[in-house]
């Protein structure tokens, strides 16, 4: 399994990240952690460089526009050593303005043609804006597309990976979320991955998320589907080994 999108340079890990790697692994986990903030790049970095089971993934909160060059410049210096870029996108939620909103756009265009130019998936932030986030994609003509953890409606997801071939991580949270239920149905099964986002969208509300939580995902989508569960997680580690091709084991 591997656990798409999550945050192991969060200080949340500080204290145990050697632990839950080292179960991790044991379990058959490997892990993408994406690292949004520009304090968490390098140490985000390291983690990929002495974990085996472990990938890098570099982007910016979209709230954090203004560091756009800043990040373009730092994934330029080390894209070698990463499976993808993101997150990067939209966050309507927290942002009500629209002038912000138009710099969240144009900060996250910037990241799609950084995508395109090193030929690696972007990871998808589109909080509340899920309509407007694919349109972007669609404009920019994006192919690699990860939306983690998409909130939008179940027809926007049907249509995008079905038409686009986006692919759509359900994280942990879908044991509790009747919208990433309808996601998981919604979504063409072989556009379908899975991720924790630790450490939050734990499977219970409140608790700290970790990657250990992701054979949940495997087992509600199984349920959701109706479908073996050794079956779902063939089918998603292809897809993500399909998307993912940096990945190495």
């Amino acid at each position: 399994m591997i656990d798409t999108h999550c945050h192991l340079s969060n200080p949340e890990f500080q204290k145990d990240i050697d632990v839950i790697v080292k179960r991790a692994s044991e379990l058959g986990i490997a892990i993408i952690s994406s690292s949004i903030e520009k304090e968490e790049w390098d140490s985000n970095l390291s983690l990929s460089q002495k974990y085996d089971s472990v990938f890098s993934s570099t982007g910016l909160d979209p709230e954090n526009w203004s560091d756009i060059k800043l990040a373009e410049q730092w994934i330029r210096k080390h894209s070698e050593h990463l499976v993808s870029i993101g997150e990067n996108g939209l966050d309507y939620y927290r942002t009500r303005d629209h002038a912000e909103r138009e710099l969240q756009r144009n900060a996250f265009i910037d990241m799609i043609y950084l995508s395109k130019e090193l030929e690696i998936p972007i990871q998808v932030h589109s909080r509340s804006a899920g309509k407007a986030a694919i349109e972007v994609l669609e404009q920019e003509e994006a192919t690699l597309v990860h939306l983690h953890a998409f909130d939008g409606k179940a027809s926007l997801a049907r249509m995008a990976s079905n038409d686009f071939g986006y692919y759509f991580s359900i994280p942990t949270s879908v044991v509790r979320s009747p919208q990433k239920q309808k996601l998981v149905k919604a979504v063409s099964i072989e556009r379908l991955l899975i991720e924790t986002d630790s450490p939050v969208l734990a499977p219970e509300r409140g608790m700290r998320n970790t990657p250990l939580n992701l054979p949940i995902v495997i087992q509600e989508i199984s349920k959701i589907l109706r479908r073996d569960e050794e079956e779902i997680q063939s089918i998603i580690l292809e897809n993500t080994l399909r998307l993912y091709t940096r990945i190495r084991f």
